[in-house]
């Protein structure tokens, strides 16, 4: 391990109490022992601070951060300010690892010199146990983009691995006004700004169900938040890159589809009412699109519905979800 470099693993928290225990203990079990784990307390409430301040006690790796509430943006920004790492990780203060998490990465992006890596796979509450994985093709930067914008690789920091002097030397940092769609900003900015990312498909970070999350609960200003997020994203692609700015314009259409079924669930219609005309406008634009990108039939299928009816299509999708909810209480 003598010859292997240190390695950074930021973790903002949050009002994580129930679960940054199991985080911090999947990361002092890694197999890959060279590592710091920053601790970023972010004006928790809750009583995570003494939960950190214990482990903090316990194992001279861990670095504890206080900060007021500034949300995770700022939050991520001031741990990479003291990390001592020539690699950085994320994990999120509700989530934990497989042993092999920070191994893994290590050695998809040191195998090829690369300014970072990206994981496609990962646990989660929708696939708990598959732990087979198929290696993936080398895709470029602009490829892996698409796949974002597409759905087939989760937009988040934590399935990936960055080179610090890459994001220095590139000045890429975490922008403080996003806190909804902040981890895709952070990853179009890294992956429009290099020509060497290594690819894995290995299940090793466990995403939790966190009922408490504000990402599990329906927020206009958040989801708002997002669509600037996106927007700010789009000055970062190649306009010449038809497919890929495509693929932009779908995510917009998913977002304005995920607005609309926010405000069907909660009965906001009234509250919303501006939104919610914008958000079936936007799914009535570019008719053609979604015979334009590389996407399910089942996918499909449901833009054909919205097109037609926009609203018909989000109740049908919250009637099946509903559904499917009761059926695996029983």
């Amino acid at each position: 391990m003598k010859n292997k470099p240190m390695i950074s693993i930021i973790v903002p928290v949050y009002n994580v109490e129930k679960y940054i225990k199991k985080g911090i203990e999947s990361l002092l079990a890694q197999s890959y022992k060279n590592i710091e784990i920053i601790l970023v307390n972010d004006g928790s409430p809750d009583n995570s601070s003494i939960i950190l301040d214990q482990y903090a006690k316990k194992d001279n790796r861990i670095k504890v951060i206080y900060q007021k509430n500034q949300g995770v943006s700022t939050a991520r920004n001031n741990g990479i300010k003291i990390t001592s790492g020539e690699y950085i990780l994320f994990v999120d203060g509700d989530d934990y690892v497989r042993k092999d998490y920070v191994e893994y990465f290590y050695q998809l992006i040191s195998k090829k010199s690369s300014d970072m890596a990206v994981n496609y796979d990962l646990f989660s509450a929708l696939s708990p146990n598959r732990s087979h994985y198929k290696k993936i093709k080398s895709k470029s930067p602009e490829q892996i983009i698409e796949d974002i914008y597409l759905g087939k690789m989760n937009v988040a920091v934590w399935n990936k691995m960055y080179k610090k002097s890459f994001l220095e030397k590139n000045n890429i940092r975490f922008n403080p006004k996003i806190w909804y769609g902040e981890g895709m900003l952070f990853n179009i900015k890294c992956l429009s700004k290099t020509k060497k990312v290594a690819i894995g498909n290995k299940k090793v970070y466990y995403q939790v169900y966190n009922q408490d999350s504000a990402m599990r609960s329906f927020n206009m200003e958040s989801n708002l938040c997002g669509i600037r997020s996106l927007e700010l994203q789009k000055k970062y692609l190649n306009e010449n890159n038809k497919k890929l700015i495509r693929a932009w314009e779908y995510h917009l259409r998913c977002f304005n589809r995920s607005i609309l079924t926010g405000i069907i669930k909660t009965e906001s219609t009234k509250k919303y009412y501006s939104q919610f005309k914008e958000c079936i406008r936007g799914l009535r634009r570019k008719i053609f699109l979604p015979f334009q990108v590389d996407i399910s039939l089942k996918e499909r299928v449901w833009n054909i519905i919205a097109l037609v009816s926009p609203v018909l299509s989000v109740k049908i999708s919250i009637s099946i979800e509903e559904s499917n909810k009761r059926a695996s209480k029983k």
